[in-house]
């Protein structure tokens, strides 16, 4: 027992020391004094905004998108969603490619590890993921392509000693809170959208099924 909590002892240090999706706070609440105000753009916009990477943030590249680009971004909105579910369908593409884009020029397109970083800067851990998703979202929503939801903050979730720690950008619709995470996914793919009540219950989920739906509860590692 004791060599178990040693060595758990010394996953806690590392995982503090090298970034890695350590909570602030459990729950769903709103991140004023957290990740949002340490590391993200307050005023994004595609011509100027700035993306975390190389785990907590370590490092910082300011990104300007061309009208091209964005347009490829806000094609994934038309033609406008006439249901949630459909919308939270258009969000994951549209994130999916503004990944696509910003990982051109960070080198992010790289397969995610999902281990303890030793100073790659092509690897996300869910504190890049989930600032850079609330970066994406807020530019899709001041843009107007957000219609049916609303952009709120960033959930945390987990704990140190069950090793769990976890991360995510947070959309509302009618008063129902949902967890938009690439975290589960490569780079690049569209990221699973499912009630953020099943995101706080228990880690890590297995999302199947299409964007917008519940996913299944699996004890395996993501």
């Amino acid at each position: 027992m004791l060599r178990d909590w040693s060595i758990r002892g010394l996953a806690i240090a590392g995982l503090v020391t090298l970034g890695a999706c350590a909570p602030l706070q459990n729950g769903y609440l709103p991140d004023h004094n957290g990740y949002l105000a340490d590391y993200a753009e307050p005023h994004p916009t595609p011509s100027d905004f700035r993306v975390c990477h190389g785990y907590g943030c370590k490092l910082q590249t300011r990104i300007a998108l061309g009208e091209a680009e964005w347009r490829r971004v806000r094609a994934a909105f038309q033609p406008p969603a006439a249901s949630a579910s459909g919308e939270q369908r258009q969000i994951a593409a549209a994130i999916a490619t503004l990944e696509t884009e910003v990982g051109e020029r960070t080198g992010t397109s790289a397969h995610q590890r999902r281990e303890l970083n030793t100073g790659d800067a092509s690897q996300l851990d869910c504190i890049d993921e989930s600032v850079n998703t609330w970066t994406f979202l807020t530019m899709l929503d001041r843009d107007g392509l957000i219609r049916l939801h609303r952009v709120t903050s960033i959930a945390h979730g987990g704990s140190l000693i069950r090793l769990d720690m976890r991360n995510t950008a947070v959309i509302e619709q009618t008063g129902v809170a949902y967890a938009v995470d690439p975290w589960l996914v490569d780079a690049g793919k569209p990221p699973p959208i499912f009630p953020l009540s099943i995101w706080l219950a228990s880690w890590p989920p297995q999302v199947t099924g299409d964007i917008g739906s519940s996913p299944q509860q699996s004890g395996n590692r993501i």
